[in-house]
């Protein structure tokens, strides 16, 4: 929601600009603006509907949906905001304009580059608050919504990083193809960062496994428990933007009654969400030399 009031911001202060300017970089500025607006409520649509209950046509819930519409908001930034900045910049780079009010232009990137600036904080802050290493927790959460976003603001803030330098480049050398470069430059930037927003949706939809540090605590966590004598198996992949889907073999030790093993699924349970409480649903197969059964709980 962050991403979203700051991109309707940058919108509608750059739309004013444009008008005024005639500026491409900042025409750049706001179909990136544009792009991301519109990506952000796709990611807000997603959230909601990830979060319907579970029915008869979806016994496992909505939770993966949100993969769907985080594919669908990278797709937004490569077509609208890349296309019509690649559009911009090239026709200011074989039929330039000079610029009106340039002081003007660069007030509002300046502007754009702190409101930007201010979303990417929100994120890493969001994300530092499971793992203080921002890189580990970029890789280890579950949060999509929270992932894309600072991707998207990371974008913006470059962008606007890019129109202060563009613009302070024709306010000292008047070289009005700057004013393209810069637009082209940023094409180029939300074509790449669509990439990886397009990549980390397909991975996701595909059903990608948590890092291996994750997958590690889990079997510790399990093999820790007395009654369980080995891990055979254990798949966790990302079911969710806050979800994640644990499939575990084990072995248990001999001689179990009926009790002694319900109790043994409910502590396995119990150690797997207390390494990672977005972990929402635990399947367990269950295997020792007195017997071959399977149960699975959720």
């Amino acid at each position: 929601m962050v991403s979203l009031l700051v991109d309707i911001l940058d919108v509608v202060t750059n739309l004013i600009v444009v008008v005024l300017t005639g500026s491409a970089v900042v025409f750049a500025e706001m179909a990136q603006g544009m792009a991301d607006a519109v990506g952000s409520l796709l990611l807000v649509v997603g959230h909601r509907r990830s979060r319907r209950p579970h029915d008869a046509r979806h016994p496992m819930g909505y939770a993966r949906e949100v993969f769907f519409w985080a594919l669908l908001s990278a797709l937004t930034m490569l077509v609208l905001g890349a296309g019509l900045s690649l559009w911009r910049g090239l026709s200011q780079l074989f039929r330039p304009d000079a610029l009106e009010r340039p002081l003007l232009a660069l007030g509002v990137v300046v502007l754009s580059t702190l409101t930007n600036g201010y979303a990417v904080s929100r994120s890493v802050k969001r994300l530092r608050a499971e793992n203080p290493s921002l890189r580990l927790a970029y890789r280890a959460t579950s949060l999509q919504l929270v992932k894309t976003a600072l991707l998207q603001d990371l974008l913006g803030t470059a962008s606007a990083i890019i129109g202060v330098f563009t613009i302070s480049g024709y306010l000292l050398f008047d070289a009005v193809r700057l004013d393209a470069v810069g637009a082209l430059a940023l094409a180029g930037l939300m074509v790449a960062f669509s990439g990886i927003l397009v990549s980390e949706a397909r991975s996701l939809i595909a059903g990608r496994a948590v890092p291996t540090q994750i997958r590690d605590a889990l079997v510790m966590a399990i093999t820790g428990l007395p009654e369980v004598t080995g891990v055979n198996r254990l798949d966790a992949v990302f079911s969710g933007s806050e979800d994640i889907l644990v499939d575990v073999d084990l072995d248990l030790a001999e001689n179990l009654t009926t009790s002694q093993i319900e109790k043994t699924l409910d502590r396995v349970q119990e150690a797997v969400r207390a390494i990672d409480p977005a972990v929402s649903s635990v399947s367990i197969d269950l295997n020792s030399p007195a017997f071959i059964t399977s149960a699975s709980q959720s």
